[in-house]
């Protein structure tokens, strides 16, 4: 299903994330409201090359001006149609504020402090949460495992133990200088309710500390490797028994109908109470009641944004109306 936090988070860790008009067009104007009015997609230069509109493979074609007409028309070569008008309109194209997203998810979150921008477009100071009676420090990351990621993880620092959030990948170890931070994915924390992003800052607060209770194990004691891998297991092990994904609870749902019986089903098969509130969050991430029951192909969202052919097109921008 195509919601505007599956958006987001697929183009997330993307160097220079770019959607074009049809794409942009293609998603529920729900979405696209809100992904454009709250600054998270913002115009960039138009496009130099373009999808062609009238054939089936939408074969992509160079985008080529007129001469001499008043006012500018655009067209591109089509092996079917020799040659394909393309409007100024179809032209547009939109990136992604990351300082922006940075900004609203501190705000979801309800953190102290203003956001800062520690590295651009990598790492983002965005405040600082409660968590029991001490103070901790909440970063963004983007792009944590490209080459320099180890670069720009040592200016998060070891101090406040901080608390780092990310979309992607999970950051591998080789690349914090010390002890690894709780380390908590966007996806697992964050929901989208149609009109503005929400955080669920128990479930935060509680990975978090199940991420501290591992780093205090490995690190109360000096233990070999294989002692280490003993106790990552076990932890695993702890987080699949109480630790329902997802994807089993909005299957559950979608399969009972109501919030109530899919947390009761799923507590009598695993033996461990289910609450029709975890049902409920679960559903809420995943775009809500009525989306998870009108489920569409959401994987098309990631092939487009991963496959997209970035246009950069600044010379056009003076076409502009």
């Amino acid at each position: 299903m195509t919601t505007a936090l599956s958006i987001l988070w697929a183009c997330f860790d993307s160097a220079e994330p770019q959607f074009s008009y049809r794409e942009v067009h293609s998603w529920p104007e729900a979405n696209r409201k809100w992904l454009l009015e709250s600054g998270v997609l913002v115009e960039s230069g138009a496009a130099t090359s373009i999808a062609c509109p009238t054939c089936p493979d939408a074969h992509v074609e160079e985008v080529l001006e007129l001469p001499d007409s008043t006012p500018p028309r655009f067209f591109i070569p089509c092996p079917e149609e020799v040659r394909v008008e393309i409007a100024l309109e179809h032209l547009r194209q939109w990136t992604v504020d990351m300082d922006a997203v940075a900004a609203i998810i501190a705000r979801a979150l309800t953190l102290a402090g203003g956001v800062r921008v520690v590295s651009p477009g990598r790492l983002w100071r965005l405040g600082t949460t409660k968590l029991g009676a001490t103070s901790r420090e909440v970063v963004l990351m983007r792009r944590q495992n490209g080459e320099d990621g180890a670069s720009v993880a040592a200016h998060i620092g070891q101090t406040g133990r901080p608390i780092v959030l990310f979309a992607g990948g999970e950051p591998a170890a080789s690349i914090w200088p010390g002890r690894t931070p709780a380390c908590i994915a966007l996806p697992r924390v964050m929901s989208h309710n149609g009109v503005s992003l929400e955080a669920n800052a128990l479930l935060l607060h509680e990975l978090v500390s199940r991420a501290d209770d591992l780093q205090s194990q490995l690190h109360a004691v000096p233990i070999d490797p294989k002692g280490k891998k003993l106790i990552v297991r076990r932890q695993l092990k702890a987080e699949l028994a109480s630790h329902l994904d997802d994807s089993n609870l909005v299957a559950a749902y979608r399969q009972h109908g109501s919030m109530r019986k899919a947390a009761k089903a799923l507590t009598s098969e695993r033996g461990t109470p289910v609450t029709k509130d975890t049902v409920a969050r679960a559903v809420a991430r995943a775009g809500g009641a009525k989306a998870v029951m009108n489920v569409e192909d959401s994987e098309s969202v990631g092939r487009s944004v991963a496959s997209h052919r970035r246009d950069r097109g600044k010379n056009m921008d003076r076409y502009r109306n």
